[in-house]
């Protein structure tokens, strides 16, 4: 019974909606509509309020893809900031390489890094080059890094200099101080150096050639602290390489002419 009433009443509903729009085309709907527009206001409200939100999802959507693309481009345009950033990186590399002192007696070749140890103590690299043998020098556009420990087709493994079983032996430019330095993990320390003939910090250690393992000449190690010991002749110096492998992609390797001989001769 409630139901047929409820239905009456919205049939009664639907007629009066159909009149009053009935009645706005004749000319006395003209007449109607100031007192009738409250009415008519009520019945229209739902029908925009169902087009304002139906907008507002559309625009809702329109944006949120609108971001994602605008997202993706800007990630593409990221890659390809930092892809040109690092070939101008690797070409500033090369060109450095490129102006290392040819020395005389050694064929030199650029290596690649494709990895680093993460045992801060033996601090090694592995290189992709092709002719690596053991004991040829690694040396950066600012010094020496280390040598080639084990090679393989295409790839070598290198010690350097923070390597606690690699010693160097160096010199200071124009003088006749000798000594040795040797890897203690994330520094150097340089060994024999007389208290008196101690340099300031700051100063550079080059390789002196002493024992034809390095060629001389190349930068190693530059001085950060000197301490001396009371009643012993040495000081206690400590120093940082002057290379900076940590943050290179491209090294040098330097094989010695005289290795190459010996190994072809029958």
């Amino acid at each position: 019974m409630q139901r047929r009433s409820f239905l009456r009443s919205l049939a009664w509903l639907g007629l009066l909606l159909v009149l009053l729009v009935t009645l706005q085309q004749l000319p006395i709907g003209q007449r109607l509509n100031l007192g009738m527009a409250p009415l008519l206001s009520v019945f229209q409200t739902p029908g925009r309020w169902w087009q304002d939100v139906s907008l507002w999802f559309d625009e809702r959507s329109q944006l949120q893809n609108n971001y994602q693309q605008a997202s993706l481009q800007l990630e593409k345009q990221t890659a390809q900031v930092q892809e040109v950033k690092s070939l101008r990186e690797e070409n500033q590399q090369l060109r450095a390489l490129l102006n290392i002192r040819q020395l005389k007696g050694y064929f030199w070749y650029a290596a690649k890094v494709q990895g680093r140890s993460p045992d801060k103590m033996s601090q090694r690299l592995i290189l992709l080059v092709d002719q690596a043998r053991p004991d040829d020098v690694i040396v950066s556009s600012t010094g020496l890094v280390g040598l080639v420990d084990q090679a393989k087709s295409g790839s070598a493994v290198v010690r350097t200099i923070l390597d606690a079983s690699l010693a160097v032996p160096v010199t200071m430019p124009n003088s006749s101080l000798a000594a040795l330095v040797r890897g203690e993990g994330e520094r150097l320390i340089i060994d024999f150096v007389p208290t008196e003939q101690a340099p300031a910090v700051g100063s550079v250690f080059q390789t002196s050639g002493a024992g034809g393992m390095f060629p001389p000449g190349i930068p190693v190690a530059r001085i950060t602290k000197v301490t001396p010991i009371p009643g012993q002749v040495f000081a206690h110096i400590n120093a940082v390489p002057t290379a900076h492998w940590q943050r290179e992609s491209w090294l040098a390797l330097a094989s010695s002419i005289n290795k190459t001989i010996d190994q072809k001769a029958p």
